[in-house]
């Protein structure tokens, strides 16, 4: 008998990206709220949210996602074998 052999890979990848420092007074959706409620606003709007570099970028979760990666790591790795009759 002659068989296929696969093997899957399986991991998990973090990166932890250099932050932006912005200053809420120039976001005038975020007037009012606490640190959680900026946090919560950012986590749901950061793609349509403008930019601190106008003209470069064109959302702030853009510009986040282009920042240097200060930290990288991956976990939970695992492989799998799969056999197929041929």
């Amino acid at each position: 008998m002659k068989i296929k052999i696969y093997a899957q890979e399986t991991f998990t990848t973090t990166v932890t990206r250099s932050s932006i420092v912005i200053n809420t007074e120039d976001y005038p959706e975020l007037e009012g709220m606490n640190e959680n409620e900026i946090s919560d606003y950012i986590d749901n709007n950061v793609w349509d949210m403008k930019p601190t570099s106008d003209g470069v970028y064109s959302s702030l979760g853009e510009e986040l996602s282009e920042t240097d990666i200060d930290y990288d790591d991956i976990t939970d790795d695992s492989t799998e074998f799969y056999v197929e009759e041929v």
